[in-house]
């Protein structure tokens, strides 16, 4: 059972992960995972378990894949996923919007991502070379 917080008391930070539907018009819940905050903004990257289409989207971008992992990397898995770390999957939304949808039900909190998981993400957006080297220092650090 997940304890309910008030909106206000929710924490929203860099590396905490969230489960609903987004990205935005997604018809299925995904695991979100926020890599930037400023001001109350906030990007984030998505988990997908559709992994032979994110694999062959990452074609050109082959670094940008955080491609294998499961529940044994991280417990709030339930089979085989992967992350596209890129610019085109690097995701809006702000605080209040997330707030909001948590007051609704819309989002269940996942916590603090592991460091397995985050390592392998930072690496993955070093590697892309859709970023900047600015974007990098910005979703990494």
């Amino acid at each position: 059972m997940q304890i309910s917080f008030p909106p206000n008391l929710l924490s929203i930070e860099k590396w905490k992960a969230f489960k609903g539907k987004y990205p935005p018009g997604s018809n299925v819940e995904h695991r979100i995972i926020i890599v930037y905050k400023h001001d109350g903004n906030l990007k984030y990257f998505y988990v997908t378990s559709k992994v032979e289409t994110a694999r062959s989207l990452a074609m050109h971008d082959k670094g940008s894949l955080v491609d294998k992992i499961d529940g044994s990397d991280w417990d709030a898995l339930d089979k085989e996923s992967c992350i596209q770390c890129d610019k085109k999957h690097l995701h809006n939304t702000s605080e209040e919007e997330l707030r909001k949808a948590y007051k609704e039900g819309g989002i269940k909190v996942l916590g603090e991502i592991p460091e397995k998981i985050k390592k392998l993400i930072i690496s993955a957006v070093c590697a892309s070379i859709t970023f900047s080297d600015i974007e990098k220092m910005l979703y990494t650090v």
